[in-house]
C-alpha cells in the first residue's frame, strides 16, 4: 500500500507538542516497511531532522496552524499525486469535522490518546494505560482497538540479560519544553558522588552551559548523549528512571524499571496518575513546579528505600505488531 502518515511536533513552547507523536509514527513505520510511507507534517522545529535520521525522507510539509479546509485540499492533492491508499492521523487535538471530511475521501485511521476513542474514522487506535484491552465499535461505527496491548512502542528486542550500568536514566522526551534539565543541574551535584546517571537530552534539546559544566565536573558518574535509537537498551541498563509522561513511560514499564514522571504538559498528569495507581511510577511533578519530590526520589534510590512494588499490569512489545495487522486488514475496504 501507499500510506500517508499525518502528524505534527517539534520544539514549540506555544503548543503541547513535543515529539511523542513523531516517534510513535516512526515506530509504526518499522512494521510497515514493506509499504511506501509518506509523511505529511507540521514541523514546529526539529522534526525534519528526526525523520531523516531515521531514513524517512519522503516528507510533505504543511504550514503551521493550517486551517481545516486548506488542509483537506492539500491532503487531497497528496492523495491523488502519490496514489495513497490509506491515511493514518497521529496528532493531538484533531477535530472530528476534519476526520469526517477525510473519511469521505479515503480510508482513515486515527491514533488517539488518553481516554478518547469516539472519532468518525474507519479504525481508532488508542494504547492508553487507562483503557481496558478490548476491541469495540464506537458511536460512529468505527472499529476501535483499545488498551496498552495496542501501544505503539519502539519494538526493538534488546536482551534483558545485562548488568545495570546506571543507577538512574533521565530522559525527558524529544524536547525539554520546561527546561527541567537546566533546573536539575542545580540539584544533581549533591547526588553525583553516589549515583551513576545517564542523561538522554532528546534530539532537539540543546546542551546548555549548565549541562556542559556539570558534564565536565562529573566525568566518571555522569554520561550524556543527545539521542538513542534503542531506548529500550538504555532502560535495561538502568535501575531507575526519571522521564516525561508520554510514550517513554510505556518503554520503562515494558522493561519493568520503576520511574518518576516530570510532566512536560498538564495533560500528562492523567497518565502519571494511572501509572502511580498501577505501581510502576513512584511519583510525579506538574510543569513548572519545584523539584523537591525529585530530590526525595533520588535520596531514596541512594538509601535503597525504593522496594519492588506489586506492579498490577504487564506491558509487552507486541503492540506495534498487533496494530499493523489491524491496519493492513483495511486494505480490503
Amino acid at each position: 500500500m501507499n500510506i500517508l502518515l499525518r502528524t505534527a511536533g517539534g520544539s514549540s513552547e506555544k503548543y503541547e507538542l513535543g515529539t511523542g507523536h513523531i516517534f510513535r509514527c516512526i515506530n509504526l513505520t518499522k512494521k510497515l516497511n514493506k509499504h511506501k510511507i509518506i509523511f505529511a507534517v507540521e514541523d514546529f522545529g526539529g522534526v525534519e531532522q528526526i525523520l531523516k535520521e531515521n531514513n524517512l525522507r519522503k516528507i510533505k510539509f504543511l504550514k503551521q496552524d493550517i486551517n481545516e479546509n486548506e488542509e483537506i485540499e492539500k491532503i487531497t492533492k497528496i492523495i491523488n499525486q502519490e496514489k495513497i491508499d490509506l491515511v493514518i492521523v497521529d496528532k493531538f487535538g484533531v477535530k472530528k469535522s476534519y476526520l469526517r471530511k477525510l473519511k469521505k475521501i479515503i480510508t482513515t485511521v486515527y491514533v488517539a490518546d488518553l481516554l478518547q476513542y469516539e472519532f468518525p474514522v474507519d479504525l481508532v487506535i488508542n494504547g492508553f494505560i487507562g483503557l481496558k484491552n478490548e476491541r469495540k465499535k464506537n458511536s460512529f461505527g468505527a472499529n476501535c482497538i483499545l488498551g496498552p496491548k495496542y501501544q505503539i512502542l519502539s519494538n526493538i528486542n534488546s536482551s534483558k540479560k545485562q548488568k545495570k550500568r546506571y543507577d538512574l536514566l533521565i530522559t525527558l522526551g524529544g524536547f525539554d519544553k520546561n527546561k527541567i534539565l537546566s533546573k536539575l543541574c542545580k540539584i544533581l551535584p549533591k547526588y553525583l558522588d553516589q549515583l551513576q546517571i545517564r542523561v538522554i537530552l532528546g534530539p532537539i534539546t540543546k546542551k546548555t552551559k549548565d549541562i556542559i559544566k556539570l558534564e565536565k565536573e562529573f566525568p566518571k558518574t555522569l554520561s550524556i548523549i543527545n539521542y538513542s535509537k534503542d531506548i529500550q537498551k538504555e532502560i535495561i541498563n538502568s535501575k531507575f528512571g526519571l522521564c516525561a509522561g508520554g510514550i517513554t513511560t510505556y518503554e520503562f514499564a515494558l522493561q519493568d524499571v520503576p520511574f518518576f514522571i516530570t510532566c512536560q504538559y498538564n495533560h500528562q498528569k492523567i497518565t502519571a496518575e494511572y501509572w502511580k495507581k498501577l505501581g510502576h511510577c513512584y511519583g510525579y511533578i506538574l510543569p513548572n513546579k519545584k523539584l523537591k519530590p525529585i530530590e526525595i526520589y533520588l535520596q531514596k534510590i541512594i538509601n535503597k528505600k525504593i522496594i519492588g512494588k506489586n506492579r498490577k499490569i504487564k506491558i509487552d512489545n507486541l503492540g506495534s505488531t498487533r496494530v499493523t495487522k489491524e491496519i493492513l486488514k483495511l486494505k480490503i475496504i
